[in-house]
């Protein structure tokens, strides 16, 4: 009976082992590459946040030309453009950082010149060949680690690049136009089409920034 008693014994601690050994390897590998996907969505926002800020201050550069000229319209358009920039960079920032990251902007940066009407027709050129060649690789990257934070701002980013072209287009095809920017998104509109609140992040229009 003893014996038996030691058997049964035997296999209920040696079953105990093997699902402890089950659940640990299990528990330790998801840890394991959940840091290897939040480093990886970091790697993309830094990149995103690097190309928002080398573009605000192209267009910081391109409003300061269009002042000294003179040319208050094309002024308005670039300083609404290089606050809308900024906005989605300070937001990256923050999303790498509740990622346990650090963002860190480029140093150095090259600014063109030129005039105003050049610096306008280079604006709408760069953008629409960076619209076209874009892969959306980090937005569906986020989506399939399931941070969706991530991929909402990555998708702002986006949506504002080609409100960018719009307003450029329209820049040149209709004429000088007020601006408004959503200080918590950047999201650019034209004030005679300005919505109540923001579709992307629902702030009233009463907070809007507003350039006239």
């Amino acid at each position: 009976m003893k014996p038996r008693l030691y058997l049964i014994l035997l296999l209920f601690v040696a079953s105990v082992g093997v699902l402890v050994w089950l659940y640990a390897g299990k528990a330790f590998v998801p840890r394991k590459h959940a840091r290897s996907t939040w480093h990886e969505i970091a790697v993309d926002l830094e990149a995103c946040g690097r190309r928002k800020h080398l573009k605000a201050r192209q267009y910081e550069r391109f409003a300061e030309i269009a002042a000294a000229e003179g040319r208050t319209d094309a002024e308005r358009i670039f300083r609404a453009i290089a606050c809308s920039e900024h906005l989605q960079e300070q937001n990256l920032a923050a999303a790498i950082r509740r990622l346990g990251g650090e963002y860190q902007p480029p140093r150095e940066i090259a600014l063109h010149g030129g005039d105003t009407d050049e610096n306008l027709v280079r604006c709408l050129a760069f953008e629409r060949n960076r619209y076209a060649r874009r892969s959306d690789a980090e937005i569906r990257r986020a989506m399939s680690r399931d941070n969706r934070y991530a991929a909402r701002l990555l998708i702002w980013a986006s949506a504002a690049d080609l409100r960018e072209i719009q307003l450029l287009e329209r820049r040149l095809e209709v004429g000088p136009e007020q601006l408004a920017v959503c200080p918590v998104c950047g999201n650019l509109y034209t004030v005679v089409w300005l919505d109540r609140y923001c579709p992307h992040c629902l702030t009233p229009d009463e907070a809007f920034i507003h350039f006239e």
